[in-house]
Protein backbone atom coordinates (compact mmCIF):
# COMPACT_ATOMS: atom_id res chain seq x y z
CA UNK A 1 0.00 0.00 0.00
CA UNK A 2 1.29 3.59 -0.93
CA UNK A 3 0.88 6.32 1.84
CA UNK A 4 0.65 9.61 -0.38
CA UNK A 5 2.52 12.89 0.73
CA UNK A 6 0.52 16.31 1.06
CA UNK A 7 1.61 17.45 -2.61
CA UNK A 8 0.84 14.09 -4.34
CA UNK A 9 -2.54 14.59 -2.83
CA UNK A 10 -3.14 18.19 -3.92
CA UNK A 11 -1.91 17.45 -7.11
CA UNK A 12 -4.30 14.64 -7.86
CA UNK A 13 -7.71 16.57 -5.85
CA UNK A 14 -6.84 19.40 -8.86
CA UNK A 15 -6.47 16.20 -11.54
CA UNK A 16 -9.79 15.33 -9.90
CA UNK A 17 -11.82 18.18 -10.99
CA UNK A 18 -9.80 19.44 -13.79
CA UNK A 19 -8.40 16.34 -15.67
CA UNK A 20 -6.73 18.31 -18.84
CA UNK A 21 -5.16 21.15 -16.75
CA UNK A 22 -1.77 22.54 -17.91
CA UNK A 23 1.00 21.69 -15.36
CA UNK A 24 1.60 25.29 -14.93
CA UNK A 25 -2.05 25.55 -14.03
CA UNK A 26 -1.69 22.42 -11.21
CA UNK A 27 1.70 24.48 -9.72
CA UNK A 28 0.24 27.23 -9.20
CA UNK A 29 -3.11 25.68 -7.24
CA UNK A 30 -1.09 23.56 -4.98
CA UNK A 31 1.85 26.31 -4.53
CA UNK A 32 4.73 24.40 -5.83
CA UNK A 33 6.55 24.38 -9.63
CA UNK A 34 5.74 23.34 -12.99
CA UNK A 35 8.69 21.08 -12.56
CA UNK A 36 8.07 19.37 -9.25
CA UNK A 37 4.69 19.09 -10.33
CA UNK A 38 5.52 17.31 -13.71
CA UNK A 39 7.56 14.70 -12.01
CA UNK A 40 5.40 14.01 -9.34
CA UNK A 41 2.68 13.12 -11.82
CA UNK A 42 4.86 10.47 -13.72
CA UNK A 43 5.83 9.09 -10.70
CA UNK A 44 2.51 8.57 -9.86
CA UNK A 45 2.08 7.07 -13.26
CA UNK A 46 5.00 4.80 -12.83
CA UNK A 47 3.61 3.85 -9.64
CA UNK A 48 0.65 2.92 -11.29
CA UNK A 49 -1.61 4.84 -9.01
CA UNK A 50 -2.74 7.30 -12.24
CA UNK A 51 -4.20 4.53 -14.77
CA UNK A 52 -4.65 7.01 -17.10
CA UNK A 53 -6.94 10.34 -18.08
CA UNK A 54 -10.22 9.51 -20.20
CA UNK A 55 -12.88 11.14 -22.34
CA UNK A 56 -16.44 9.68 -22.40
CA UNK A 57 -18.12 10.56 -25.45
CA UNK A 58 -21.73 10.39 -25.63
CA UNK A 59 -23.04 9.66 -29.47
CA UNK A 60 -26.15 8.24 -28.27
CA UNK A 61 -25.45 5.05 -26.49
CA UNK A 62 -27.50 4.23 -23.89
CA UNK A 63 -25.57 2.04 -20.56
CA UNK A 64 -27.23 -1.50 -20.59
CA UNK A 65 -26.12 -2.71 -17.19
CA UNK A 66 -25.49 -6.55 -16.64
CA UNK A 67 -24.98 -8.52 -13.30
CA UNK A 68 -24.58 -11.94 -14.21
CA UNK A 69 -24.12 -15.35 -11.70
CA UNK A 70 -22.10 -18.06 -12.96
CA UNK A 71 -23.22 -21.62 -12.54
CA UNK A 72 -20.68 -24.45 -12.82
CA UNK A 73 -17.26 -22.56 -13.78
CA UNK A 74 -13.71 -22.63 -12.24
CA UNK A 75 -11.01 -20.38 -12.61
CA UNK A 76 -9.78 -21.14 -16.44
CA UNK A 77 -13.53 -21.02 -17.72
CA UNK A 78 -13.60 -17.55 -15.80
CA UNK A 79 -10.39 -16.23 -17.34
CA UNK A 80 -12.09 -17.80 -20.45
CA UNK A 81 -14.98 -15.15 -20.17
CA UNK A 82 -13.13 -12.48 -19.06
CA UNK A 83 -10.63 -13.02 -22.36
CA UNK A 84 -13.37 -13.09 -24.59
CA UNK A 85 -15.27 -9.91 -22.79
CA UNK A 86 -12.11 -7.75 -22.93
CA UNK A 87 -12.35 -7.83 -27.15
CA UNK A 88 -15.79 -7.29 -27.18
CA UNK A 89 -15.69 -3.81 -28.02
CA UNK A 90 -19.68 -3.06 -27.26
CA UNK A 91 -18.70 -3.72 -23.63
CA UNK A 92 -18.29 -0.12 -21.70
CA UNK A 93 -16.89 -1.92 -18.44
CA UNK A 94 -16.47 -5.02 -17.39
CA UNK A 95 -15.52 -6.15 -13.59
CA UNK A 96 -15.13 -9.53 -11.87
CA UNK A 97 -16.71 -8.93 -8.53
CA UNK A 98 -17.68 -11.24 -5.08
CA UNK A 99 -21.25 -11.15 -3.52
CA UNK A 100 -25.20 -11.95 -5.08
CA UNK A 101 -23.15 -12.22 -8.46
CA UNK A 102 -19.89 -12.87 -10.25
CA UNK A 103 -19.44 -10.23 -12.84
CA UNK A 104 -20.72 -6.77 -13.51
CA UNK A 105 -20.52 -4.89 -17.24
CA UNK A 106 -22.23 -2.38 -19.30
CA UNK A 107 -23.43 -3.06 -22.88
CA UNK A 108 -23.46 0.25 -25.17
CA UNK A 109 -26.39 0.24 -27.46
CA UNK A 110 -28.78 2.93 -29.08
CA UNK A 111 -31.67 0.93 -28.66
CA UNK A 112 -33.61 -1.87 -27.28
CA UNK A 113 -33.52 -3.62 -30.26
CA UNK A 114 -29.63 -3.49 -30.53
CA UNK A 115 -29.19 -4.10 -27.26
CA UNK A 116 -30.55 -7.21 -27.60
CA UNK A 117 -29.03 -7.99 -30.75
CA UNK A 118 -25.35 -7.57 -28.93
CA UNK A 119 -26.61 -9.80 -25.83
CA UNK A 120 -27.83 -12.39 -27.56
CA UNK A 121 -24.18 -12.62 -29.67
CA UNK A 122 -22.76 -12.62 -26.19
CA UNK A 123 -25.08 -15.36 -24.37
CA UNK A 124 -24.32 -17.35 -27.54
CA UNK A 125 -20.14 -17.98 -26.29
CA UNK A 126 -20.81 -17.30 -22.93
CA UNK A 127 -24.26 -18.40 -22.07
CA UNK A 128 -24.06 -21.94 -21.15
CA UNK A 129 -21.84 -20.61 -17.80
CA UNK A 130 -24.81 -17.84 -16.68
CA UNK A 131 -26.98 -19.21 -14.06
CA UNK A 132 -29.00 -16.12 -13.50
CA UNK A 133 -28.32 -12.30 -14.68
CA UNK A 134 -30.32 -8.73 -14.28
CA UNK A 135 -30.68 -5.54 -16.42
CA UNK A 136 -31.32 -2.18 -15.57
CA UNK A 137 -30.55 0.58 -18.22
CA UNK A 138 -28.87 3.87 -16.71
CA UNK A 139 -30.79 6.63 -17.41
CA UNK A 140 -29.04 9.34 -15.36
CA UNK A 141 -24.84 9.47 -13.77
CA UNK A 142 -22.60 11.30 -12.81
CA UNK A 143 -18.65 10.24 -11.65
CA UNK A 144 -17.59 12.63 -8.83
CA UNK A 145 -14.52 11.82 -8.52
CA UNK A 146 -12.32 10.44 -5.81
CA UNK A 147 -13.00 12.65 -3.05
CA UNK A 148 -12.12 10.22 -0.44
CA UNK A 149 -8.51 10.08 -0.91
CA UNK A 150 -8.44 13.75 -1.19
CA UNK A 151 -10.16 14.37 2.76
CA UNK A 152 -11.96 17.07 0.43
CA UNK A 153 -15.64 17.41 2.73
CA UNK A 154 -17.06 18.79 -0.86
CA UNK A 155 -17.58 17.29 -4.15
CA UNK A 156 -14.79 18.90 -6.17
CA UNK A 157 -17.00 17.88 -9.27
CA UNK A 158 -20.36 19.26 -9.22
CA UNK A 159 -23.52 17.51 -10.49
CA UNK A 160 -24.91 19.02 -13.53
CA UNK A 161 -27.78 21.33 -13.20
CA UNK A 162 -31.20 19.90 -14.42
CA UNK A 163 -31.63 22.39 -16.40
CA UNK A 164 -28.35 21.57 -18.70
CA UNK A 165 -28.89 18.44 -18.60
CA UNK A 166 -32.63 18.60 -20.34
CA UNK A 167 -31.29 20.78 -23.11
CA UNK A 168 -28.38 17.52 -23.75
CA UNK A 169 -31.15 15.41 -24.08
CA UNK A 170 -33.02 17.31 -26.65
CA UNK A 171 -29.78 17.43 -28.58
CA UNK A 172 -29.63 14.12 -28.06
CA UNK A 173 -32.89 13.34 -29.37
CA UNK A 174 -31.57 13.59 -32.78
CA UNK A 175 -28.26 13.13 -33.19
CA UNK A 176 -28.64 14.63 -36.77
CA UNK A 177 -28.60 17.94 -34.69
CA UNK A 178 -25.20 17.26 -33.38
CA UNK A 179 -22.21 18.64 -35.08
CA UNK A 180 -19.43 15.95 -35.58
CA UNK A 181 -17.71 15.88 -38.50
CA UNK A 182 -14.25 13.83 -39.66
CA UNK A 183 -11.82 16.60 -37.69
CA UNK A 184 -13.88 16.12 -34.69
CA UNK A 185 -13.20 12.05 -34.94
CA UNK A 186 -9.80 12.23 -35.85
CA UNK A 187 -9.22 14.66 -32.42
CA UNK A 188 -11.73 12.21 -30.60
CA UNK A 189 -9.39 9.15 -31.46
CA UNK A 190 -6.40 10.76 -30.11
CA UNK A 191 -8.17 12.31 -26.40
CA UNK A 192 -10.28 9.38 -25.82
CA UNK A 193 -7.52 7.43 -24.20
CA UNK A 194 -5.25 10.51 -22.98
CA UNK A 195 -7.81 13.70 -22.54
CA UNK A 196 -4.40 15.72 -21.33
CA UNK A 197 -2.84 15.04 -24.62
CA UNK A 198 -0.67 18.38 -25.55
CA UNK A 199 -2.61 20.18 -28.53
CA UNK A 200 0.67 20.76 -30.82
CA UNK A 201 0.72 17.06 -30.42
CA UNK A 202 -2.79 16.73 -31.37
CA UNK A 203 -2.03 19.10 -34.13
CA UNK A 204 1.04 17.06 -35.68
CA UNK A 205 -0.86 13.73 -35.40
CA UNK A 206 -4.22 14.90 -37.37
CA UNK A 207 -2.84 18.08 -39.64
CA UNK A 208 -5.08 19.91 -37.44
CA UNK A 209 -4.54 23.84 -36.42
CA UNK A 210 -3.99 23.99 -32.43
CA UNK A 211 -7.05 26.83 -32.57
CA UNK A 212 -9.25 24.47 -34.73
CA UNK A 213 -8.76 21.98 -32.36
CA UNK A 214 -9.64 23.66 -29.38
CA UNK A 215 -12.61 25.19 -30.99
CA UNK A 216 -13.91 22.08 -32.06
CA UNK A 217 -13.01 20.71 -27.89
CA UNK A 218 -15.22 23.10 -27.01
CA UNK A 219 -17.59 22.67 -28.93
CA UNK A 220 -18.05 18.63 -28.11
CA UNK A 221 -18.02 19.91 -24.98
CA UNK A 222 -20.57 22.24 -25.35
CA UNK A 223 -22.76 19.82 -27.40
CA UNK A 224 -22.36 16.93 -25.26
CA UNK A 225 -20.64 14.63 -27.58
CA UNK A 226 -17.81 15.27 -24.78
CA UNK A 227 -19.96 14.19 -21.37
CA UNK A 228 -17.02 14.74 -19.50
CA UNK A 229 -13.23 14.11 -18.04
CA UNK A 230 -11.83 11.68 -15.47
CA UNK A 231 -8.87 10.80 -14.09
CA UNK A 232 -8.22 6.68 -13.86
CA UNK A 233 -6.97 5.96 -10.44
CA UNK A 234 -5.96 1.84 -8.98
CA UNK A 235 -7.24 3.11 -5.60
CA UNK A 236 -6.30 -0.51 -3.90
CA UNK A 237 -3.00 0.80 -4.11
CA UNK A 238 -4.02 3.37 -1.33
CA UNK A 239 -5.72 0.61 0.58
CA UNK A 240 -9.24 1.45 -0.31
CA UNK A 241 -11.83 -1.33 -1.41
CA UNK A 242 -14.36 -1.27 -4.02
CA UNK A 243 -17.77 -1.84 -3.79
CA UNK A 244 -21.18 -1.70 -6.03
CA UNK A 245 -24.93 -0.93 -4.25
CA UNK A 246 -27.50 -1.49 -6.13
CA UNK A 247 -31.57 -0.83 -4.71
CA UNK A 248 -34.33 -1.53 -5.93
CA UNK A 249 -37.14 0.97 -4.33
CA UNK A 250 -40.52 1.55 -3.98
CA UNK A 251 -42.60 4.17 -3.76
CA UNK A 252 -39.60 5.88 -6.13
CA UNK A 253 -41.08 9.95 -6.07
CA UNK A 254 -38.99 12.72 -8.32
CA UNK A 255 -38.57 14.28 -4.37
CA UNK A 256 -36.92 10.58 -3.50
CA UNK A 257 -34.76 10.44 -6.17
CA UNK A 258 -34.01 14.04 -5.92
CA UNK A 259 -33.01 12.89 -1.70
CA UNK A 260 -30.55 10.49 -3.48
CA UNK A 261 -28.72 12.09 -5.31
CA UNK A 262 -28.67 15.12 -2.61
CA UNK A 263 -27.20 12.19 -0.10
CA UNK A 264 -24.09 11.06 -3.03
CA UNK A 265 -23.42 14.63 -3.29
CA UNK A 266 -22.50 14.74 0.84
CA UNK A 267 -20.54 11.67 0.67
CA UNK A 268 -16.97 11.53 -0.10
CA UNK A 269 -16.57 8.39 -0.44
CA UNK A 270 -19.70 7.47 -3.27
CA UNK A 271 -17.75 8.09 -6.55
CA UNK A 272 -20.39 7.16 -8.85
CA UNK A 273 -24.48 7.46 -8.95
CA UNK A 274 -26.89 6.59 -11.17
CA UNK A 275 -29.94 6.36 -11.87
CA UNK A 276 -31.52 3.04 -13.21
CA UNK A 277 -34.66 1.37 -14.77
CA UNK A 278 -35.15 -2.37 -14.48
CA UNK A 279 -33.65 -5.12 -11.71
CA UNK A 280 -32.80 -1.77 -9.72
CA UNK A 281 -33.58 1.81 -9.66
CA UNK A 282 -30.26 3.28 -7.66
CA UNK A 283 -26.80 2.59 -8.14
CA UNK A 284 -23.72 3.66 -5.91
CA UNK A 285 -19.77 2.85 -6.12
CA UNK A 286 -18.48 3.74 -2.76
CA UNK A 287 -14.30 3.35 -1.50
CA UNK A 288 -13.49 2.05 1.65
CA UNK A 289 -10.78 0.72 3.59
CA UNK A 290 -12.51 -2.35 5.97
CA UNK A 291 -15.61 -4.20 5.53
CA UNK A 292 -16.72 -3.05 9.06
CA UNK A 293 -16.90 0.34 7.30
CA UNK A 294 -19.07 -1.01 4.46
CA UNK A 295 -21.58 -2.08 6.88
CA UNK A 296 -21.92 1.18 8.77
CA UNK A 297 -22.39 2.80 5.18
CA UNK A 298 -25.17 0.55 4.51
CA UNK A 299 -26.50 1.15 8.13
CA UNK A 300 -26.64 5.17 7.20
CA UNK A 301 -28.56 4.12 4.11
CA UNK A 302 -31.33 2.31 5.50
CA UNK A 303 -31.52 5.03 8.32
CA UNK A 304 -31.82 7.67 5.59
CA UNK A 305 -33.63 5.96 3.01
CA UNK A 306 -35.26 2.29 4.49
CA UNK A 307 -38.66 3.10 3.72
CA UNK A 308 -38.39 2.96 0.17
CA UNK A 309 -35.70 0.38 -0.11
CA UNK A 310 -36.85 -3.15 -1.24
CA UNK A 311 -33.88 -4.51 -1.83
CA UNK A 312 -30.37 -3.64 -1.23
CA UNK A 313 -27.91 -5.43 -2.97
CA UNK A 314 -23.93 -5.32 -2.23
CA UNK A 315 -21.05 -7.03 -4.20
CA UNK A 316 -16.86 -6.30 -4.06
CA UNK A 317 -15.30 -5.40 -7.41
CA UNK A 318 -11.68 -6.24 -8.79
CA UNK A 319 -9.82 -4.70 -11.48
CA UNK A 320 -11.82 -3.11 -14.00
CA UNK A 321 -11.65 -4.09 -17.91
CA UNK A 322 -12.94 -1.67 -20.85
CA UNK A 323 -13.05 1.54 -18.84
CA UNK A 324 -12.60 3.21 -22.06
CA UNK A 325 -15.68 2.80 -24.41
CA UNK A 326 -14.92 3.97 -27.86
CA UNK A 327 -18.05 4.64 -29.88
CA UNK A 328 -17.66 3.09 -33.52
CA UNK A 329 -17.87 6.74 -34.75
CA UNK A 330 -14.70 6.93 -33.40
CA UNK A 331 -12.87 4.15 -34.17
Amino acid sequence: MVDLGLLDRKILSYLNSNVRATYSKIADHVNSSKEVVNYRIKRLEERKIILGYSTIFDIGYWSYKLLISFSKIDDVSDKKIITYLKKNKNIAWLTPCTGFCDLVLAVMAKSPKDFDNKIRLIFSEIGKYIQEYDVAISVYSKTTGHNFIYNNTNKTIEFEDEKVIKEKEEQHNNLNNIYFDEKDKKIGQIIKKNCRAKLIDICKKTNIKVDTIKYRIKKMEENGVIKRYRLLLDTSRLGYYRYELFLKCINLSGKVIDKFEEYAKTKKNIEFFSRCVGSWDIEFTIYLKTLEELRLFIFDIKKEFGEYIQKLESVTLFETYNFIYVPKELE
